[in-house]
């Protein structure tokens, strides 16, 4: 057996490009392991290097996009920030009770935020009421109530 040989050598960078993906596990690099693997079979069937290439170059202008839109079909669509960025400015919420201290909060993405209406001559909020976001001021949610 020949180390040298192409097809082995496009093969053994196939494998080693998708062990790195997975242990990253984003679609490109699986996609540019199977042009990879595509080379390597054009290599095998004795195609000069030139042509080589240039399967690998039209593998990977396949395959790349193709991965880069399974990629934005399984990424969440709502937008994303850290609570406080105004990420979730305008979200509708649901008011909610804290156990340890009774306080009136909002839940988003796991944690618990005291909430504030953001005038003060409306009565306070009860558990149940529905409001929708306005702002954070430092880790409390300045809320009014939705309609």
């Amino acid at each position: 057996m020949d180390l040298l040989n192409p097809a082995l050598l496009w093969l053994l960078l196939a494998l080693a490009i998708l062990v790195v993906e997975l242990l990253t596990g984003s679609y490109v690099l699986l996609a540019i392991s199977l042009a990879a693997g595509l080379t390597a079979a054009t290599a095998w069937l004795g195609l000069a290097l030139t042509g080589q290439l240039i399967v690998m170059a039209l593998g990977c202008g396949i395959f790349v996009p193709l991965a880069v839109k399974r990629l934005r079909k399984r990424q969440n669509t709502s937008t994303f920030g850290v609570a406080g960025t105004g990420s979730n400015t305008g979200q509708r919420f649901v008011v909610t009770q804290r156990d340890y201290d009774g306080a009136a909060c909002i839940k988003l993405d796991g944690d618990f935020y005291r909430v504030v209406l953001e005038t003060s001559e409306e009565p306070e909020l009860a558990p149940g009421d529905p409001v929708v976001l306005v702002r954070f001021d430092g880790t409390q949610a300045i809320v009014k109530r939705s309609n």
